[in-house]
């Protein structure tokens, strides 16, 4: 008995051609094309995330000339103490970014939940002071924390966040979110002669 007279004709046969291409279509589509667009969409991103780095890199870059020309201006003077934290060692230039980070959190109505001091890392002529905190508060406190960062006399560099919404009404901007975020500043490393 061969293959070609064993197979079903008419409806029955339509049907089990039917069937098979379906079974086709979805393996061509899980094994083949799904993988592909998974991909370019990853490539999209990643291309997209580039494009962005790169439009940032350029608008700093064109601010340059005008902060050498800040610098020369100063007198040569490239760091003021009032743009690095203020503290002879790493340690006093930690607790000094703590003190600022309450302050900070006083102010926008809300308290920090835990701070722990990061090790200090050399940055060229400077030492990279870091507090990994985490805070739990109303969204519109939390957004006032971090625009009194952004707004602080001493730059300060948010870096790791990351944000939990706690159950509820998500529309509601009250709503209770954890937060965790690193936060750094600087000081002058010839301060100790590290």
């Amino acid at each position: 008995m061969s293959i070609a007279t064993s197979l079903p004709d008419g409806p029955r046969g339509r049907a089990l051609a039917l069937g098979m291409m379906v079974i086709a279509v979805i393996i061509l589509w899980l094994g083949v094309l799904a993988p592909l667009w998974d991909w370019y969409d990853d490539r999209a991103e990643t291309l997209r995330r580039q494009t962005a780095l790169g439009w940032r890199m350029t608008a700093l870059i064109e601010t340059l000339p005008a902060l050498r020309k800040t610098v020369e201006e100063s007198g040569g003077e490239a760091t003021p103490s009032s743009a690095v934290l203020p503290g002879a060692t790493d340690a006093l230039a930690a607790a000094a970014l703590q003190q600022k980070l309450d302050a900070m959190a006083i102010a926008a109505g809300l308290r920090i939940g835990s701070a722990e001091i990061l090790p200090a890392q050399p940055a060229g002529e400077f030492r990279s002071i870091a507090v990994r905190i985490t805070v739990t508060a109303p969204w519109r406190a939390m957004v006032g924390l971090l625009r009194a960062m952004a707004e602080s006399d001493v730059p300060l560099v948010t870096d790791d966040l990351q944000v939990r919404a706690q159950p509820g009404n998500n529309r509601d901007s009250d709503l209770p979110v954890d937060a965790g975020f690193t936060v750094t500043g600087y000081r002058l490393a010839k301060a100790d002669g590290s």
